[in-house]
């Protein structure tokens, strides 16, 4: 049996699943511009989750030319594939504005993945620099999870 869901309704259930989550553990969106001490935090258990992938956004510097990516590009695709055969890269996109590329990647050192993709010839360069953002699982979830209170 196939069952068909438009992506619209896919949507839906996404964000509907993400506010119950917000609401079961208490938290309810804050404004963008909301002083840092009322932002909305997802790990409100205080329970701290280990670090399962990093999120590197590169970035082109203002040093970069066309010319000067050309010459490092089949060099940096050649280094690029290297890391993902070598399980390092678990994802890889460019950016839809062109101004760079991100991967996900299967690290759980921050300063491991920079000293990766400063090695990178585009970083070597200076012509791309990344910033990085250490992922783990969302410990909210646990408070889905538990018994029932007596």
């Amino acid at each position: 049996m196939n069952i068909s869901i438009p992506s619209g309704g896919i949507k839906a259930v996404c964000f509907c699943a993400a506010l119950a989550l917000l609401a079961v553990t208490g938290v309810m969106p804050a404004a963008a511009q909301a002083p840092a001490s009322d932002q909305v935090r997802l790990n409100v258990t205080g329970v701290t989750v280990p670090t399962t992938k990093i999120l590197a956004i590169g970035r082109w510097t203002p040093k970069a030319t066309m010319a000067g990516v050309g010459h490092l590009l089949p060099t940096e695709v050649r280094d690029t594939v290297r890391l993902y055969l070598d399980g390092v890269i678990d994802q890889w996109f460019i950016q839809q504005d062109n101004s760079g590329v991100v991967f996900l990647l299967n690290v759980t050192d921050a300063d491991k993945a920079h000293g990766l993709l400063e090695k990178l010839p585009l970083g070597q360069a200076g012509l791309m620099e990344f910033q990085l953002s250490p992922l783990g699982p969302i410990s909210a979830l646990g408070s889905l999870i538990r018994p029932p209170a007596n």
